[in-house]
């Protein structure tokens, strides 16, 4: 049977037919990031994959590999790692006979392959988009998307090596070249330009793998496996096959592939400004719209030095030729024509000039101007419009992050403090994006929270200090790219210099001639700035959300169950706040009756398992605010049926009802709202503290004490799987609440216990 004739038979089969994954690639730790977008048949092999990875990032294949899913099971060529202890009890999987679309399984999934082992060349995948493939279309691999040029060599030591060798090619020609010297002459002879991105080249070279067919499940269903935000969970079929004793379906995935951290907080969810207005906003952004000026300017070809900067006569010519001295603030010489007529006679290097330099080098680093035979060449107009724009924009908003990230805010403050200044900036990235839209983030605000919990003393003075740097630093920096307004506060010296004072006078020391005693220089940081604030604008909401995805931070779009089952609504909703839940509900619901609405709600609650009752307590939410008859009779239809979990929230529902024809048995209502709530706490229990499920408790049941004892001689007799575990739980969670009735918890217990 030829590939297409089982792909027309599994359709015909009602199964899942092949398609494509489009993946992206990272080479981690690159920065700015070298990356590549490839789209290759899903049920195609992992060694496809290593060819094609090897072909797009030009690597030579003279080093082993290996892949590393999502639940820690690695895969590659067995026979050459049989003799290596990788740490994978069951061995290495054959990636010949490993179906692509087996291992990404859904969107968002991600994979990782280690090359060279040595080196360790670590490139990062990801899942973005499952293709339909039309019957008989030809299968192929083919590059659709990148951003910088292959890797210049191997055995050149990691990225760290990389990093090495590009820095001396920025340098002029042989100075400081040390262990490159002989690789960069090479490269600076052969007309290396390490920002172009070739993607016809690629997909040429691409085009002449042969994707192979593994036969097998090629695209498996997600069944819901993943949370908001992308998180995947065990299966039945994981857990069979796990030898560790100790996962459970449901469980979220513990992976070899970095996964978002337990206490990552899921964000607020958000709507974004339509496609046109982005790219509209992004060609308002000064520093773009130079760069892009700058890109036509140099369309046929612009003579540059050896530091691959315009020769001087060129720089004075772009600079008044394309106004590019506009970028410039009001104090600086630029900014009246006689001065800059000065400045720029003198000008020795178009280094020397910020209003150039800054839009030149994100023209030369994201590759909208190449560099060879000694000239700058602008790439074509189509090359940077609408989404392809849109992309660079975000990529250089995040590759900003990611250097914040590592070195922190403030230029030149290492170790210690450019770690603090990292992480503060960090927590300021998620407050700017849980910000409501056009509210502004004030820096005396945050401070003032501080304050409130945190004595005041020479620390906190010293961390206040670093906050209010950190918040100027990073708004300074998102406000050149568009992503925020940002307004500076009053006072004569910028933060960073309010800070270097602050620490010059910890240490006794002395600036500018005077002396200031540890306590002035607090009173100066405190009171001296202050007003600083900034506001995300659409475009920086876009390309922050787009940074904290690439992160793995849950970052839901409002809307974006508006099409999607029932099962995957109820998922997404937890955590919503009621404003939300109502204005995701109502998009949903617009796309299907309101009896459908019900009886998808319905066969979603079915199930065992914390996630299943997580469910239930949203869908009892959901089905609450249906009033249409249709969908009232599926509820009583649903309240007769057996199926535990649906029964319940039928009930439940009709029993909170207002109209009469809602009507249901009020004993049978009771049984029910007993029910879910052990369901609603067996979500809770097992939690390291049980004040939590104690809390649910009381809320659930908002009743004396005297009242509660009495409930728990009905408790235990409720018929839920987690009924016994529950009530111990909160036998030992009251005891600081009520002794006398968490010993009663605690003998229904043993009685649900007894009776199982």
């Amino acid at each position: 049977m030829t590939p297409v004739q089982w792909e027309q038979q599994m359709r015909q089969d009602g199964k899942t037919a092949p398609s494509d994954l489009q993946l992206k690639i990272v080479l981690h730790g690159t920065r700015p990031p070298l990356w590549r977008r490839l789209v290759l048949p899903s049920d195609t092999s992992l060694g496809t994959l290593h060819d094609a990875i090897q072909v797009a990032f030009g690597w030579h294949g003279g080093h082993l590999h290996l892949f590393t899913d999502e639940f820690g099971r690695g895969y590659g060529d067995a026979a050459r790692l049989s003799d290596i202890d990788l740490g994978f009890g069951r061995g290495v999987g054959h990636e010949g006979a490993t179906a692509l679309g087996d291992v990404l399984a859904e969107e968002g999934a991600r994979l990782r392959y280690v090359y060279d082992f040595g080196d360790d060349w670590e490139h990062r995948i990801t899942l973005e988009k499952t293709l339909p493939r039309p019957v008989g279309a030809e299968r192929t691999v083919r590059c659709v998307g990148g951003r910088r040029a292959d890797v210049p060599a191997e055995d050149i030591g990691g990225v760290w090596g990389l990093a090495g060798v590009l820095e001396c090619l920025d340098a002029p020609d042989g100075a400081g070249d040390g262990p490159y010297g002989e690789l960069v002459a090479e490269l600076r002879a052969a007309g290396y330009d390490p920002a172009a991105f070739d993607r016809d080249g690629v997909t040429g070279r691409l085009a002449r793998l042969m994707p192979d067919t593994v036969f097998g499940e090629a695209k498996p269903s997600a069944g819901g496996q993943a949370g908001r935000g992308g998180v995947r969970r065990l299966t039945a079929e994981d857990v069979a096959s796990c030898t560790c004793g100790q996962c459970r379906v449901g469980d979220p995935v513990d992976a070899g592939v970095d996964e978002p951290d337990e206490d990552v907080p899921v964000l607020r969810p958000v709507t974004l400004a339509s496609q046109e207005d982005l790219v509209a906003a992004v060609r308002g952004v000064p520093l773009f719209d130079a760069a892009l000026r700058l890109v036509a300017w140099c369309r046929e070809g612009r003579q540059v030095t050896a530091a691959r900067v315009l020769r001087p006569a060129l720089a004075r010519e772009a600079v008044e030729e394309l106004h590019l001295w506009k970028l410039a603030g009001d104090e600086s010489p630029y900014a009246d024509a006689v001065a800059r007529a000065r400045a720029l006679k003198s000008l020795r290097s178009a280094k020397d000039v910020a209003v150039l330099d800054d839009p030149w080098w994100l023209a030369v680093d994201g590759g909208m101007i190449t560099i060879s035979g000694g000239r700058a060449w602008g790439g074509a107009a189509t090359d940077f419009a609408d989404e392809n724009l849109l992309e660079f924009w975000a990529a250089t908003l995040g590759d900003l992050l990611e250097e914040i990230g590592e070195t922190g805010v403030l230029d030149g403050w290492h170790g210690e403090l450019g770690e603090l200044t990292a992480e503060i900036a960090d927590g300021l990235v998620g407050l700017l994006y849980d910000a409501p839209d056009d509210v502004w983030v004030d820096v005396d605000d945050l401070r003032a929270k501080a304050a409130e919990v945190v004595a005041n003393g020479p620390e906190f003075d010293l961390y206040q200090a670093l906050f209010t740097a950190s918040f100027q630093g990073l708004g300074e920096g998102l406000a050149l790219l568009g992503a925020v307004e940002y307004e500076p506060g009053d006072g004569d010296d910028s933060a960073e210099e309010a800070l270097r004072t602050l620490l010059n006078a910890m240490s006794g020391q002395e600036m500018g001639g005077g002396s200031r005693t540890p306590s002035a220089a607090s009173d100066r940081s405190r009171d001296d700035k202050c007003g600083h604030r900034m506001r995300l604008t659409p475009l920086g909401r876009y390309g922050l959300r787009a940074y904290l995805l690439e992160c793995g931070v849950p970052a839901p779009l409002l809307g974006e169950y508006a099409k999607a089952d029932a099962g995957t609504l109820l998922q997404g909703l937890q955590n919503y706040s009621p404003e939300e839940m109502r204005r995701e509900v109502e998009g949903w619901l617009a796309h299907r009756s309101a009896a459908d609405a019900a009886v998808g709600l319905l066969d979603a609650c079915a199930g065992d398992g914390p996630e299943a009752a997580a469910k239930r307590a949203v869908a009892q939410l959901v089905l609450a605010g249906l009033d249409d008859p249709r969908a009232l009779r599926v509820l009583r239809k649903a309240a007769d049926s057996d199926v535990q979990g649906c029964r319940q929230v039928a009930a439940t529902t009709l029993g909170a009802h207002p109209g009469a024809a809602a009507r249901v048995d009020p004993a049978r209502a009771e049984e029910a709202g007993l029910w879910l709530l052990i369901d609603g706490l067996s979500i809770l229990a097992g939690a390291q503290e049980s004040e939590e499920m104690v809390q649910g408790f009381l809320e659930n049941w908002n009743t004396a004490p005297e009242e509660l004892e009495q409930r728990v001689d009905e408790l235990w007799r409720v018929e839920h799987p987690a009924t016994a575990h529950v009530l111990a739980e909160l036998g030992e969670g009251l005891r600081g609440v009520d002794k006398r009735l968490a010993k009663r918890m605690r003998t229904a217990a043993n009685k649900a216990h007894s009776r199982r």
